[in-house]
């Protein structure tokens, strides 16, 4: 009984080490096939669900058969088609949907924005970024836009976590003060991925407040300069992400702590960080207008009031930002309002034209100059 007991043993302990040679082989052909002599380039890899097919991925036939300029995101709401053709202002889109005619594989600057920054209504050379382009040395600088209509700062901030992946050497983050308090609000309280976003938790999705229709001719201000032409103001529209409203306060708290997360990324890949606001063109005009001689309604002026008020906070809070630069569009665009050439060429349309992008570019050159310089 002693040598059938001690031969049970052997056997099992035999059987023990026998699986774990083979399962010990199976897990190095499954992780490191390599060790055993099989290239890497001949490994089948099954799609499945925690695996996704990354060419079906980047190459939707859903994306490429809309007929939308915007698509449907769980992230960043909406996103823009890509590969789509220049026309009507809009357009060409790279193949992932940004307004550019190539992908760089390591761009020198990268911008991020709204239709401010893509540049709604004008070719793609008219807009700032490929006019920054040309004034920092045309081929011998990169300059790739990541923007899209719509966005905020959650989008914004989103985008930054994609772009430094690209290696640039300046990101160029531009908010928009005409909406984007009121966008970055609905999409911190309205999406659950940016809910770490939201500054007072008393407040909820529902808090956003009326926005006038931009294209209402009752609240509009139509007014035709002298010897430039005329612009139709929409400033109700405009001071409802201007106003004194806790979601307003709230969406320009949510653009600060975006800048501040921002910053942390590129400086965890050693790129530098240009900050602006792009205002709206009530302000831009409120000087051409006080010297002029008109009489704006209460709107207007509460507007320009009111958003020169949050614009300044948001720089505060921005140049508090460590190792962050901050360029101030109010002052160079209201200077260049004063002269003849109308810096917005389409009546109710609120985004530059070529003439106001290029004063945009202008302003910018000098800080990302000096950053590439380094």
């Amino acid at each position: 009984m002693r040598h059938l007991h001690i031969k049970s043993e052997w056997l099992l302990a035999a059987s023990v080490v026998v699986s774990t040679a083979v399962l010990t082989l199976l897990a190095i052909r499954w992780l490191a096939p390599q060790l055993l002599g099989i290239p890497l380039d001949l490994q089948l890899v099954q799609s499945g669900k925690m695996v996704p097919t990354f060419f079906d991925g980047v190459f939707r036939d859903k994306d490429y058969a809309s007929d939308e300029l915007l698509l449907k995101d769980p992230v960043t709401n909406v996103r823009s088609r890509p590969s789509l053709q220049e026309s009507s202002g809009t357009g060409p889109h790279d193949i992932l949907g940004f307004r550019n005619t190539s992908i760089p594989n390591q761009p020198d600057v990268i911008v991020i924005g709204d239709s401010q920054t893509y540049g709604t209504g004008e070719p793609i050379g008219n807009t700032w970024p490929s006019q920054l382009s040309t004034q920092l040395g045309g081929t011998n600088t990169t300059v790739y836009s990541m923007a899209v209509g719509g966005w905020g700062a959650t989008q914004y901030l989103h985008l930054a976590s994609v772009a430094v992946k690209l290696r640039p050497r300046t990101l160029i983050i531009a908010f928009y003060s005409g909406n984007d308090a009121l966008e970055s609000f609905a999409s911190a309280y309205g999406n659950s991925h940016w809910s770490s976003l939201q500054p007072d938790n008393t407040l909820d999705k529902a808090d956003v407040p009326a926005i006038s229709n931009l294209l209402d001719v009752d609240k509009s201000w139509p007014v035709s300069f002298p010897g430039s032409g005329s612009i139709v103001f929409t400033p109700e529209g405009r001071l409802a992400s201007n106003s004194d409203h806790p979601a307003v306060h709230a969406g320009y708290a949510i653009m600060a702590e975006a800048a501040r997360r921002i910053a942390a990324l590129a400086a965890l890949q050693d790129a530098a960080v240009v900050f602006t606001v792009i205002p709206t063109r009530e302000l831009v005009y409120a000087q051409k207008v006080i010297d002029e001689g008109f009489s704006p309604p209460e709107s207007y002026t509460q507007l320009v009031e009111m958003e020169r008020r949050h614009v300044d906070l948001l720089a505060d809070r921005i140049q508090s930002i460590s190792g962050v630069s901050y360029v101030n569009l109010v002052t160079p665009l209201q200077s260049a309002a004063l002269g003849k050439e109308l810096l917005y060429p389409r009546q109710w349309d609120g985004h530059p034209g070529a003439a106001g992008y290029r004063v945009i570019a202008s302003a910018l050159a000098p800080s990302v100059r000096e950053i590439l310089a380094r």
